[in-house]
């Protein structure tokens, strides 16, 4: 059994361990609304742009969409590129390694499939762990903030499509983004999505044809870039809050954890203590009685 000493040094260190998560969650707590009102902010512009497009890419024909736009020509998958999207730090609970576990499972399926994989990682957990899984990694980026995450998009974006064109290394056929959406504030939401080449829903068909100004070509060959952006921008504005809550909740179970640990230490301590006073007071009453006696 630990002595007093060893006690009272074990709960000084739980309550200062205590107060450090208690402060982590105060100030994701703070950063989660802002978070949460730029995921707002952004998705009527992402949801919008992606039925443009998917309106204009189901009233082609599939075998048309490459003459219509590199961007939409779809091939047989035999080399893949993967974007990967972590957080930069831990203490988030299971929000990196779900997104590590996914992805690690995703690429050996295609393995499998024979289809090789080429991986974009953006922030410095999945780098760490893609790394640790002998994967080799095209690109590496840190995670994107609100004040970066626009310079970021455009530069992965850019990456992304030099790959799918051909025009820097290998072609890959497809091009996919795994990240978290946020959900709410208790659940997150692992994606595996085909970001290139941009189609349709499943099952979307072309209804009567609507009247485009200017014609479709010009539309497209000005939005389509543009929505591949929007899409990553809004994955990357889902993954911020995503963590900022993740972390929040993580935060809020360690603080709660640690006052129950200090609750049961407290408990040891004065079982311990109250112990060795009554062995004191035996003590002095036993050595009294020999001094009587």
């Amino acid at each position: 059994m630990a002595n007093l000493k060893e006690l009272r040094n074990r709960i000084g260190s739980v309550k200062n361990t205590r107060k450090i998560t208690a402060a982590m969650s105060q100030i994701a707590a703070a950063r989660l609304r802002k978070a949460q009102d730029a995921v707002t902010a952004a998705k009527p512009y992402g949801d919008r742009m992606r039925e443009v497009i998917e309106s204009l890419v189901a009233g082609i024909d599939p075998a048309e969409r490459a003459a219509a736009h590199p961007l939409l020509e779809l091939r047989p998958v035999k080399r893949e590129l993967v974007i990967v999207m972590t957080a930069d730090r831990g203490l988030c609970g299971g929000f990196n390694s779900n997104i590590i576990r996914a992805t690690l499972a995703w690429i050996n399926q295609r393995k499998a499939e024979g289809v090789e994989c080429e991986v974009i990682a953006i922030g410095k957990k999945a780098v760490a762990g893609l790394r640790h899984a002998k994967v080799e990694l095209r690109a590496t980026h840190d995670a994107p903030t609100l004040v970066s995450l626009v310079a970021l998009s455009k530069q992965v974006i850019s990456d992304a499509i030099a790959a799918f064109n051909g025009t820097s290394g290998a072609r890959v056929d497809a091009v996919r983004l795994v990240f978290n959406e946020f959900v709410s504030m208790l659940s997150q939401k692992v994606h595996n999505d085909v970001l290139l080449p941009l189609q349709p829903p499943d099952g979307a068909q072309a209804g009567r044809e609507p009247t485009y100004e200017p014609d479709r070509p010009t539309i497209l060959a000005h939005l389509v870039g543009l929505a591949t952006e929007a899409r990553l921008q809004q994955a990357m504005f889902n993954s911020i809050a995503a963590e900022i809550a993740a972390r929040r909740v993580a935060m809020d179970a360690a603080t709660d954890n640690a006052t129950d640990m200090i609750a049961d230490l407290t408990l040891v301590y004065n079982r311990e203590r109250q112990a060795a006073i009554t062995k004191e007071l035996m003590e002095i009453i036993g050595g009294a009685e020999a001094l009587k006696g």
